[in-house]
């Protein structure tokens, strides 16, 4: 038999030209042949198709469900307060903590993105807007060791530690102040 006959058959295992090993079997065989490799039948595929939607379903709740209560642990606003006042000397303002309101709360002073110094709001306020909404606030004053000259942007952020003291987390409170200091 030459290349062009062998070509010509339809019951070998490859259809492509040039030389290599053909090898012949039955039409029959072929088709099942084909039939086990190709996609399963359409009751399967769709039974496969609503499984993975079911688990994609599953899937998608799972991650919401997770980012939903990672959420709420982490970025609930748990203080309330403000920066009052801030120059090259120092910083005041008021915290409360909304969990244990008139408890004492760490807060942290930063200057141009960088910590400067730290120390506890326990101070009772005595003003007249200090009972209102949150109940008893407490005032932070911070000094600085030396002067700050030139133009700064200062915050103050309120500490929280995590469970166990693990991990200490911090919120701003209030807004930024910009103050020029000569």
């Amino acid at each position: 038999m030459n290349d062009a006959a062998a070509r010509e058959r339809k019951d070998t295992e490859t259809e492509a030209e040039g030389h290599g090993l053909r090898v012949p079997f039955s039409e029959d065989a072929a088709a099942r042949a084909r039939s086990e490799s190709e996609t399963p039948p359409p009751a399967a595929r769709r039974r496969l198709a609503r499984l993975v939607a079911a688990k994609l379903l599953l899937d998608l709740l799972f991650v919401g469900a997770f980012a939903l209560y990672a959420h709420s642990n982490n970025f609930r606003p748990t203080f309330d307060g403000a920066l009052e006042h801030a120059d090259g000397r120092g910083a005041r303002g008021w915290v409360v903590d909304l969990a244990r309101p008139g408890a004492p709360v760490e807060v942290q002073l930063f200057v141009d993105g960088r910590f400067v110094a730290s120390t506890v709001a326990e101070e009772a306020r005595t003003d007249t807007d200090a009972e209102t909404l949150h109940g008893s606030r407490r005032g932070f004053n911070i000094k600085l060791g030396g002067e700050l000259r030139g133009e700064h942007e200062a915050r103050v952020y309120a500490v929280r530690e995590g469970r166990r003291g693990e991990r200490r987390t911090l919120q701003p409170i209030g807004g930024p102040l910009h103050f020029v200091w000569k």
